[in-house]
């Protein structure tokens, strides 16, 4: 009977499963089609050496590397074993790897969530399929799968769940139980090597702890919580809390601009991130966290209108007016709520299980501490929905069988509406025009967006194939650079675009006035002295060219061969020949195929007196070039008068 029994719920589990893989897929089928998007992807993956160059990264290099002041060096090494190149990708690479990648690991994820579920509730499979099923297809977690950027979500998350399942599996007292219990260690500490949500791991332990254990006859919630962790050793936990305060302080640490006694390496740009939340009292943080506790709720059941970014409304709003009262609300919503999580415990602790996995996995975003620029952010609902979705869950399974059908028929009806959203947001995220237009509808004024889909519209005017396409594209960066101008941007790349843009319609004086903008901004940026020094150049300042060309070289190293070869001939026509020599050596050592430089070499020698070495260029122009008819007329002008000069002699 018992093996009868078993072999049932292992059918359950498998057809679960097999059913989450179907809706899973069905949802996210659209993102293999996706691309990358303007906003960390640049910084991750397409300008990031230890993805798109890792067989040139040591190890080491991962692990020391902060980008965007936030430190996941599993993360970034998980990327880097993706084969991303693409020949007819605009930037050389293709974001198909990444997003599989990341659907696979949701994928999974979900599956883990079924087998938490699953093992928290003594086997219930409806529950369980309900919590991983809602999971698996809510569209406030599209941004944690569609974007690139967030694999971090996806994958400390793979790790948490892992060792949540570990730990069970440690609590259940078996032969080998502290070896289950050293590799939940170990995947604790792997999620956090993901990402730092992580730390609160620990907690959710004692969570665990507190559901699992003995406390039936128990009455108050201050008893359930003690004989919890009185019943356990709570000392083999200590490990965990350490790691997790040098994990959540290291954190705190980069985000002030730390590099930890000297090991890091902060990418370019990657101090720059600031804080908002800074302006507030601490009432104000209060009334923030609260309004963003019930916001995710409230998602949760309407995941409608959504958007990358849900900006701070305006200080004065926060004081006074409707919003205001919006604060008030929910600050006196999140008293009434403990209120009853302390009441409802005496009867069951699966609502306080549900309530408190979510408040655990959530608190830290809910910008009372501060985290970013934005009031709130839907990929930070990743983790914080399975404790949300177990409470309707497990009331759905302890209702009266007449009404659990009801609720039922319901819940499916739910997820349904669910995976057509998702569908709808996966599209949404298909690239920076359809993302950013999205928060443009939205918020009209925003200069995040309109700066980011401004850039993106640059960039595909440089990919450009035929004029029309190119005036098409720059017309439509232009308008949305202007807009964010409008709102006051200090993006040094936005005022590098308008000036790029108008070079290539021949308006030189305005481009200049652009780029002097552009480097007020940003001093250190190699690639606004170039653009700079092209500027100048063709204004006939070549001087001021030349003194550009030298900042870039300085600040972009990148660009050496074109800094070096726009520079080589300046040289040239400014009669600095010994120069010109130094820059075109440099040239032809890092390309010894381009006969152009061979060619402005020859010329730079013979005006300073070097006849031999003029002739030795000039073949070499002929042996990469033998049609070259100006280089023999050259070359034979040099061989006759080098014979004239030897017969005098």
């Amino acid at each position: 009977m018992r093996t009868n029994l078993k072999n049932n719920k292992i059918h359950q589990q498998l057809l679960a499963v097999m059913m989450l893989t179907i809706i899973v897929l069905i949802a996210y089928q659209g993102s293999f089609n996706n691309n990358f998007v303007g906003w960390d992807d640049n910084e991750y993956v397409i300008n990031n050496d230890l993805v798109v160059n890792h067989e040139k990264a040591s190890l080491k290099d991962y692990f020391r590397t902060v980008i965007s002041l936030n430190y996941h060096p599993l993360t970034i090494l998980s990327m880097s074993i993706n084969d991303n190149t693409c020949s007819q990708c605009p930037n050389g690479i293709s974001a198909r790897p990444f997003i599989t990648g990341n659907v696979i690991l949701h994928l999974l994820n979900t599956i883990l969530v079924l087998i938490l579920i699953f093992k928290l509730t003594n086997k219930n499979i409806l529950i369980s399929f309900l919590v991983a099923a809602i999971f698996g297809v809510h569209p406030m977690h599209v941004e944690s799968v569609a974007w690139v950027s967030e694999r971090k979500d996806v994958l400390y998350s793979f790790f948490f769940l892992a060792g949540l399942i570990s730990y069970m599996i440690y609590k259940k007292k078996g032969k080998y139980r502290y070896i289950w219990l050293c590799l939940t260690f170990i995947l604790f500490v792997f999620s956090c090597l993901s990402k730092a949500m992580a730390v609160v791991f620990p907690v959710m332990l004692l969570l665990i702890d507190f559901l699992m254990s003995d406390t039936e006859g128990v009455k108050t919630i201050y008893r359930k919580l003690f004989k919890s962790i009185r019943s356990n050793n709570i000392f083999l936990l200590i490990p965990f809390f350490a790691v997790s305060i040098f994990f959540g302080s290291l954190a705190i640490h980069i985000q002030n601009g730390g590099d930890f006694f000297g090991t890091l390496y902060f990418v370019k740009d990657s101090r720059d991130v600031v804080n908002i939340v800074g302006p507030f009292t601490l009432l104000q943080k209060l009334q923030i966290a609260s309004y963003g506790f019930f916001s995710y709720i409230f998602k949760f059941f309407f995941p409608f209108d959504l958007s990358i970014l849900y900006p701070y409304p305006p200080l004065h709003e926060i004081t006074t007016g409707p919003f205001s009262a919006k604060l008030w609300i929910s600050l006196s919503g999140i008293i009434l709520l403990a209120i009853a999580t302390i009441w409802s415990v005496k009867k069951t602790k699966l609502y306080f299980f549900g309530l408190g996995f979510y408040l655990v996995t959530i608190i830290f975003v809910l910008q009372f501490i501060g985290v970013g620029t934005f009031m709130m952010a839907e990929r930070y609902t990743y983790l914080p929905y399975i404790g949300f979705a177990f409470i309707p869950a497990s009331l759905i399974a302890m209702s009266s069988q007449k009404v659990r059908k009801i609720y039922i028929m319901l819940a499916v009806i739910f997820i349904i509406t669910m995976i057509f959203l998702t569908r709808q947001q996966v599209d949404v995220w298909h690239d920076s025009d359809t993302l950013w237009s999205r928060v443009i509808e939205k918020y009209p004024d925003n200069e995040l967006a309109h700066r980011a889909r401004g850039k993106y519209y640059y960039m595909l005017s440089s990919h450009a194939k035929t004029n029309s396409e190119k005036n098409k594209y720059e017309d439509k960066a232009l308008v949305d650079f202007k807009a964010a101008i409008k709102a006051g941007t200090r993006s040094a790349d936005v005022f590098e675009g308008m000036g790029i843009i108008c070079v290539s319609r021949g308006d030189l004086k305005n481009a200049l006035n652009y780029l002097n903008v552009a480097i007020s901004i940003d001093p250190g940026k190699g690639k606004s002295y170039y653009n700079r020094g092209m500027i100048l150049d063709q204004l006939n300042k070549k001087e001021e060219a030349i003194e550009n060309y030298n900042l870039a070289l300085q600040y972009g190293p990148e660009f050496e061969l074109e800094i070096l070869s726009n520079r080589s001939v300046l040289f040239l026509e400014t009669g600095k020949f010994a120069e010109a020599k130094s820059d075109l050596d440099r040239l032809i050592s890092i390309n010894k195929k381009n006969d152009m430089y061979y060619h402005n070499r020859a010329f730079a020698l013979i005006q300073m007196g070097d006849i031999e070495g003029a002739i030795n260029d000039y073949m070499q122009v002929l042996f990469l070039k033998p049609d070259d008819e100006l280089t023999k007329k050259q070359l034979r002008i040099l061989l006759e008068n080098s014979s004239v000069r030897k017969q005098k002699n």
